[in-house]
């Protein structure tokens, strides 16, 4: 009998090894601190099988420290609020401005290439506010209102409504195209002055909104159709009104000519993940990397996401939230990672599920620095050796000094349309 203990005993002991060698990956650890009550930053240094060196650089949120709070943030810089790229670290010290203590960032989702710099690849949301829908099956990274964090694809569904019709919506702020369906599209302000195309359109203008834009996750909104453009091929898009852009090349729909000036509509907006409703945040990214604790990397990604690149990633379990990024094109301090090394990183520290994020050139990582290392503005040398940097940048707001922790592979850092940001609650 005692020999049964000490057999369960040592068994449970081993399986605790493990799963304490799981959360601490193999490396050499150049740095490893508390960044804030529940926060931590360590810095490793590995290599590859073949010797290549791995820069790898991990912020870890414990979600049962109530001081600690992750939100996402928007860029902001555009025209009467249209997307644009800013830099992660001064999306941070706009939060900070207002008196929060923010006390890391790291990158966001993918955008869109010119001239829709900052409008996001996938489903962005912000305290509730709806910028910009996503592709099909992109996956996101999101917080419920009460701060649980979920990874999954999320069930987005907009709706117009007039005298008992509806019709759905295929993407909110995105260009006319196939990448986002080839339904209706619906735009706000938010995207760009104008909505353009090569190809002639319907644009139906709704004014009088019963409630003020931007669009509210899981909220209805009323309003008249003030104005119809037909054949157009180019759209104003005023501040505080939707316009609903249809091709006249779709065989779906017909709403605009089903519409009529002066007439009353609703528009529905419902968006779930993982059978949650009550959501808040939301930053896409592709692909899945982990599931179930294992790797599981999801969809077909294009050749050069299966490359070695410089990455970011995001993943929950039921301890934390974990932040990595990954340096890359730099041969002497870090050669980067492919997706499938990433996601064997990412459950070698221990995720239930893991996604993928922007990389290459956008992925970084600023963390608070201690109490009186640095004087906020200032640039210095110190850390360079570690961190394979030139030069430490330090921004400082309200008493918050941040500082870019990993080695951007342009040398400096690059604007994203948004960012998930730690803030140290009082």
């Amino acid at each position: 009998m005692k020999n049964a203990k000490w057999m369960a005993v040592t068994s449970l002991v081993a399986v605790l090894a493990l799963c304490v060698a799981a959360s601490e990956p193999q490396g050499e650890v150049r740095e490893q601190r508390e960044v804030s009550r529940g926060v931590s930053y360590t810095h490793l240094k590995r290599t590859t099988s073949a010797g290549e060196p791995w820069s790898i650089h991990i912020l870890e949120m414990s979600r049962t420290e109530r001081k600690a709070e992750l939100r996402s943030v928007l860029a902001e810089g555009g025209t009467e609020g249209e997307m644009q790229r800013q830099l992660p670290t001064d999306m941070a010290q706009r939060v900070a401005a207002s008196g929060l203590n923010v006390v890391a960032v790291v990158n966001g989702d993918y955008d869109l290439a010119a001239p829709y710099m900052g409008v996001s690849d996938g489903l962005s949301v912000t305290a509730g506010a709806v910028a910009t829908t996503g592709k099909p099956a992109w996956p996101a990274m999101a917080l419920t209102s009460s701060g649980e964090p979920l990874i999954a694809v999320p069930q987005v569904e907009m709706m117009l409504e007039a005298r008992g019709r509806s019709w759905p919506i295929a993407a909110l702020n995105k260009p006319l195209g196939t990448a986002w369906g080839t339904g209706l599209h619906l735009y706000t302000r938010e995207f760009r002055a104008t909505v353009k195309s090569d190809k002639a359109f319907r644009a139906v203008v709704i004014g009088k909104l019963s409630r003020p834009l931007p669009l509210q996750v899981n909220k209805t909104v009323s309003g008249t159709v003030e104005e119809i453009f037909e054949g157009a091929t180019q759209a104003p898009i005023a501040t505080g009104k939707l316009v609903l852009v249809e091709s006249l090349e779709t065989k779906e729909g017909g709403t605009g000519a089903a519409l009529k000036a002066g007439e009353k509509v609703k528009l529905r907006v419902h968006v779930e993940m993982n059978g949650q409703k009550k959501i808040g945040d939301v930053v896409g990214g592709f692909p899945i990397l982990v599931e179930g604790g294992r790797k599981h990397i999801v969809g077909e990604p294009t050749a050069r996401l299966a490359q070695r690149n410089p990455r970011t990633a995001f993943c929950i379990n039921q301890q934390k939230v974990i932040f990595v990024v990954v340096d890359g094109r730099q041969p002497k301090l870090s050669v980067g990672m492919t997706l499938d090394e990433l996601a064997d990183l990412m459950v070698e520290l221990g995720c239930t599920t893991a996604m993928n994020s922007d990389g290459g050139g956008s992925s970084v990582m600023a963390v608070a620095l201690p109490a009186g290392t640095l004087k906020p503005g200032t640039i210095t040398d110190t850390a360079a050796i570690d961190r394979g940097a030139t030069k430490l940048n330090v921004k400082g707001t309200n008493g918050v000094a941040l500082a870019i922790v990993n080695s951007p592979s342009d040398g400096q850092e690059r604007g994203r349309g948004n960012a998930w940001i730690v803030i140290q609650k009082k």
